[in-house]
């Protein structure tokens, strides 16, 4: 596995631990039910295209601003 795709493996693992401790559920639950854009691309594709583009730490970046975007939805949710 080259460089660049064990860097883009590590910060998804990172993110799907995230998702697990902070929002109990898994990378997978959240594939299935999130549609990141208009256009219907997948994750994997928007996570390709943010990496390829900007590089790493904008990744990281994106992904953290969708932890704080659902758990905010979550919260939002909780008092309803």
């Amino acid at each position: 596995m080259a460089f660049d795709e064990k860097l883009k493996s590590k910060i998804i693992t990172d993110f799907d631990k995230r998702l697990q401790t902070e929002l109990s559920t898994d990378l997978y639950a959240f594939i299935a039910t999130a549609k990141l854009d208009n256009d219907g691309d997948s994750f994997h594709e928007t996570v390709d295209v943010i990496y390829e583009k900007y590089g790493p730490q904008r990744l990281r970046a994106f992904l953290d601003e969708t932890i704080r975007m659902l758990k905010d939805f979550q919260e939002e949710n909780a008092g309803s």
